[in-house]
């Protein structure tokens, strides 16, 4: 299947919260407040990728941050529409993310992943990303994360 990617419009935002909601559960998945927030951070940025009849695939939410003076990419997330997985949306996400990164001046790319999502940690690590660190209780209080990175 073909997808193509655009950046990420205010009125895209109905469909993407809809969209993450049936990617996470609840309590996990974010709320609209928290979308938004992350959408308009300042120095954040998002990507669509859309099918060929322009149905929304997945959307991915990127930023920079600073470690010690060092410029890292932190993706945000990755939704991706659980009937169109495994079809190359995340893949093309991942990697203009990744191209976005390394025009920033990025040095490495980094994210956070729930210890209980053994499906997307295989894919940050068929990627490059290992892991490199863990937050007890980032997710609920309760559900640890596991941090990954990728030197870019």
């Amino acid at each position: 299947m073909a997808f193509s990617l655009r950046p990420i419009a205010e009125d895209d935002f109905p469909k993407l919260y809809a969209l993450d909601q049936a990617c996470f559960a609840p309590g996990i998945a974010w709320s609209k407040a928290e979308l938004r927030y992350f959408l308009r951070y300042p120095g954040n940025f998002g990507m669509i990728a859309e099918d060929e009849a322009g149905q929304i695939a997945g959307f991915a939410i990127a930023g920079k941050q600073l470690r010690r003076g060092t410029v890292l990419g932190r993706l945000i997330t990755i939704d991706v529409d659980p009937g169109m997985r495994r079809r190359g949306a995340g893949h093309m996400l991942l990697e203009e993310i990744e191209m976005r990164f390394r025009g920033m001046g990025a040095a490495a790319a980094r994210l956070e992943v729930s210890v209980d999502n053994t499906t997307a940690q295989a894919f940050y690590a068929r990627h490059g990303f290992v892991r490199t660190g863990r937050i007890p209780g980032y997710y609920l209080g309760r559900v640890d994360a596991l941090v990954m990175e990728k030197q870019l």
